[in-house]
């Protein structure tokens, strides 16, 4: 169900540029957003703004993000809520580390801002799913372990590269969902990365002949739909 109030993001950053940047963007897309500099009030600030999606900047002074994500996550009212971190580093241990504590995604400033906008938009204006946190998806004959990024059909390992383990990722958490090519060049390479559209149709064609059963159709032209496993 959508809210009857237009949705809103919390932006906590310490980097004023960053911050003025993405409200521009978010509040030209139709959100109501409110920002925090001090990483020592954003736990009070999210409480008074009740935020349908937050981001995080990592490296704050005093409190980091995936410190105030673990506060966040400890409280009932932010249990569900969406939350991001936009970060300069790129680092496995650090990204790791964000999504163990809660985070649902990880954006780097570097090549991210756009992609960060787009990927609001994903859940906030498309109600599709993204949640980097979940560690296992289960469907009868299949299951997807995002901690070791391995997939297994029939109880038997199914090797698959970054990119296409990625794609049944995503499409496994937003199952009969039509999805556009665009939201998932968007959230899955990011809007920075070029990717041809047809690319998607050889991935899927390659992780329907290694699992050997299509699980992935095309609606139409620009759409595709993840069907449950029989």
């Amino acid at each position: 169900m959508k809210n009857a109030h237009p949705n809103k993001v919390l932006l906590v950053d310490d980097d004023k540029d960053i911050l003025d940047l993405l409200r521009y963007n978010l509040q030209k897309e139709g959100y109501t957003v409110e920002v925090e500099r001090k990483s020592t009030k954003s736990v009070e600030t999210a409480t008074k703004f009740h935020p349908d999606l937050i981001v995080l900047d990592i490296m704050m002074p005093k409190v980091n993000g995936i410190e105030i994500c673990r506060q966040l996550r400890e409280l009932p009212d932010f249990k569900n809520t969406y939350i991001f971190f936009l970060t300069a580093k790129s680092d496995k241990m650090l990204q790791t580390q964000a999504l163990d504590t809660g985070g649902d995604d990880y954006i780097e400033k570097i090549t991210g801002l756009r992609a960060l906008t787009h990927k609001i938009s994903t859940v906030l204006k498309n109600n599709l799913i993204i949640r980097k946190s979940i560690k296992e998806i289960k469907f009868e004959n299949l299951r997807i372990d995002r901690a070791t990024n391995t997939v297994y059909h029939r109880n038997k390992v199914v090797e698959l590269p970054r990119d296409e383990f990625e794609l049944l990722y995503f499409f496994a958490q937003n199952p009969q969902k039509a999805i556009s090519s665009d939201s998932l060049l968007n959230n899955i390479w990011g809007s920075d990365i070029y990717i041809f559209s047809k690319s998607v149709d050889t991935y899927i064609a390659s992780i329907a002949k290694k699992l050997g059963k299509k699980l992935i159709s095309k609606v139409n032209d620009n759409e595709y739909r993840f069907e449950v496993m029989a």
